[in-house]
């Protein structure tokens, strides 16, 4: 109860000072929030695009069905290979009709001006996988070309990257900034206290006994901002959550990271441990020489 008392007193004392602490505490929990939700919701997104990644060979026209098989069959034992889907060119043909505008450029040619073609689907995206694959179908014979979108997914991770290598030198900068803020806040209160620090230790007080108002002023700072900042960023994402239902029809809350149980409770929780990380972590820094 003293150390409570300590610190409701400390947070009167220096009411202006205690709220920028707490502000910054808000805004590294904030920009560290949102990085993790955005870093998470991102991942997600290149896995399920990466997911989708097939490499279409396509066939020379006339190309026997049992040099087909074996093609195929070879391909099956390939360690980075999940499934494949062979096409004919009237199936093809006949997918390709359904889309009316397609259709349309189709019938300007005269018979079926589509190949055979494999689909193969990969159990894991990786460069490496991609070029063992274009590598195997590139030596058979009857291959007439070889497609695949990595590419472009490569570009967009590439982008994606340094997008979040500035999210996150944000973030380590806003923890930086909240530790200093907690820190030098902090030690003000010790500096303004140390008459009566002076006298506990001439009565005999032990240093928990004195550093430990100190210690829970910053827990409390940290408390604080990590509650307000969960907040800020729940709000802001149930904004969201709410306009693009109403815009696109897509309920996000569907996503994981934002079902109720994810972020109402355990996204709660992490964002006061680590608002009260912070600010235990700024007391003890601002103890360092003052109590020497």
């Amino acid at each position: 109860m003293r150390w409570l008392k300590e610190v409701f007193l400390n947070f009167r004392r220096s009411g202006f000072m205690s709220l920028i602490s707490i502000g910054t505490i808000v805004l590294a929990v904030t920009a560290l929030g949102g990085y993790y939700l955005i870093n998470e919701s991102i991942a997600y997104t290149v896995k399920r695009v990466q997911q989708k990644v097939e490499v279409v060979v396509f066939l020379h026209d006339g190309l026997e069905k049992e040099k087909i098989d074996n093609i195929i069959t070879e391909a099956k034992t390939l360690p980075a290979v999940a499934d494949i889907v062979f096409t004919s060119k009237e199936d093809a043909y006949t997918e390709f009709l359904k889309d009316p505008d397609i259709a349309g450029i189709m019938k300007t040619f005269d018979g079926n001006p589509l190949p055979d073609s494999i689909n193969v689907k990969l159990k894991e995206y990786s460069k490496d996988n991609i070029n063992k694959i274009v590598k195997f179908f590139d030596s058979k014979e009857g291959v007439e070309d070889i497609q695949y979108g990595g590419s472009e997914i490569d570009n967009l991770i590439n982008i994606i990257n340094v997008v979040k290598m500035i999210a996150g030198a944000a973030g380590i900068i806003f923890i930086v900034s909240a530790l200093l803020v907690v820190s030098n806040i902090i030690k003000l209160t010790v500096y303004a206290r140390r008459q009566d620090i002076y006298i506990f230790r001439m009565i005999g007080a032990s240093e928990s006994f004195i550093r430990m108002p100190f210690i829970a002023e910053g827990i409390v700072h940290g408390f604080i901002g990590g509650l307000i900042g969960w907040g800020l960023v729940y709000g802001v994402v149930t904004i969201l959550i709410t306009q693009v239902r109403k815009e696109t029809g897509i309920d996000l809350a569907e996503f994981y990271l934002f079902s109720p149980d994810f972020f109402n409770i355990k996204f709660m929780l992490a964002s006061i441990g680590t608002g009260t990380l912070l600010g235990f972590t700024g007391a003890i820094f601002a103890q360092g020489r003052l109590f020497r």
